[in-house]
């Protein structure tokens, strides 16, 4: 009894996937991969939310979500659908000629998370260090920062 979130899924602040209390057996959400669900978005019931598909912030979705939909209101209504592009499903945003190409607010948004990621992944590494007592540490510090 709890909601599945598949790969590569966005979840921002305040997020809510639950049940409606009015099921039996399986009442939880299916979240599919590459989802983006916005600040306060709310899931209920047992339903799926299709690949690629953006729930708009405060929305209340208690139906069905087709892929790469983008949803929203009270309750959330298909308002368009997304176009499916390269640079959101591959690390390299680089084409065959080395040209770098124009990526999207999805595509923005998940670099920086990224970004995010490898500043938490060097902070850990340098608390370990400072834990561990060794003298060498301010120098680890130098190397991430310049990695």
């Amino acid at each position: 009894e709890t909601a599945r979130v598949r790969q590569g899924v966005t979840i921002l602040q305040g997020v809510t996937l639950g049940g409606t209390g009015k099921e039996v057996g399986d009442r939880h959400p299916k979240v599919g991969d590459g989802v983006i669900l916005h600040c306060g978005a709310t899931v209920l019931g047992n339903i799926g939310v299709g690949k690629g598909a953006v729930v708009t912030a405060k929305s209340i979705v208690t139906k069905e979500v087709p892929d790469l939909a983008r949803v929203s209101g009270v309750p959330a209504t298909v308002k368009s659908y997304r176009e499916l592009k390269k640079e959101g499903f591959e690390d390299d945003d680089n084409d065959d000629e080395g040209h770098v190409e124009d990526c999207d607010l999805d595509c923005e948004m998940r670099k920086l998370y990224e970004g995010y990621l490898d500043e938490l992944e060097a902070l850990v590494e340098m608390e370990e260090c400072i834990g561990s007592g060794k003298n060498d540490c301010w120098d680890r510090l130098s190397e991430l920062h310049n990695s």
